[in-house]
């Protein structure tokens, strides 16, 4: 055999010798790309890219004193506002946890169905401390209640 022809065997061999080792790359990879993408629920949120509306927000208005923010388990973000109670204006008291929805960015939106109306809360971060929210209530009776309020986060 002479030195080209020895070339020509060694050189058809490289892509058969890539061919196995990508096949065995892959063979590795994929099993594990699967264990990664299978975590439990609590490890999840752990992977969540932190939300600038996550935390506590509060306001000086009895009618929308607090708002709670945090990620779930899904990385989707929730909210449960307060008002002031009315039987002890001392405490807030909670509404339903509700899925916070919106384009992204600066806004967020949080609808709410009670028994005689429905309720919308627009909230607009400001910076990283403060946040306007917005509160649309529209009554079965045809009565339409509009408010905005500044929140300062804790």
């Amino acid at each position: 055999m002479t030195r080209s022809s020895s070339a020509g065997i060694s050189s058809a061999g490289i892509p058969l010798r890539r061919c196995r080792a990508l096949c065995a790359l892959a063979a590795v990879t994929l099993p594990l790309a699967a264990a990664v993408t299978v975590l439990p629920a609590g490890q999840a949120s752990a992977s969540c890219v932190a939300n600038p509306f996550a935390g506590t927000w509060r306001s000086s208005d009895d009618r929308l004193s607090r708002i709670d923010l945090w990620q779930g388990d899904d990385c989707g973000l929730r909210a449960r506002p307060y008002s002031t109670c009315e039987r002890d204006r001392t405490r807030d008291c909670a509404w339903d946890v509700k899925r916070v929805e919106g384009p992204g960015g600066n806004f967020r939106f949080v609808n709410y169905r009670w028994n005689n109306a429905t309720e919308v809360l627009q909230m607009r971060l400001q910076n990283r401390t403060h946040m306007s929210v917005w509160d649309h209530t529209e009554y079965t009776s045809g009565r339409d209640v509009t408010f905005t309020v500044v929140m300062n986060k804790d």
